[in-house]
């Protein structure tokens, strides 16, 4: 019971945020309406795995959200580098950070 509560609560408070900054990123960089398909093939492959250990691991779960909430963590730590479809959105998040980063 406890691990579907966290599940939830990593769905609303973990992934939402993500696609949202996903969009962002990619809006800022005028990225193509592509790019957003392609973090839905992205989130699409990486959601289940992300759910099942946010039900199986309490303190990755409470962890992650806390990180992504205040800004400690940044989405691209949660996406599979070696994943194909996500791999340019961990490179767009990435370089809009660090353009934000040097402004």
């Amino acid at each position: 019971m406890i691990s579907n509560l966290l599940a939830a609560l990593f769905a609303t408070f973990a992934l939402g945020p993500l696609q949202a900054e996903i969009e962002r990123h990619a809006a800022a960089a005028g990225q193509p309406v592509e790019i957003i398909r392609q973090s839905q093939a992205c989130l699409s492959s990486e959601v289940p795995a992300l759910t099942r250990r946010a039900s199986e691991d309490t303190f990755w779960t409470i962890s992650t959200v806390i990180g992504l909430s205040t800004g400690w963590s940044s989405p691209a730590n949660l996406l599979d580098k070696s994943n194909p479809d996500c791999a340019p959105i961990i490179k767009l998040i990435q370089g809009t950070e660090e353009a934000a980063d040097e402004a």
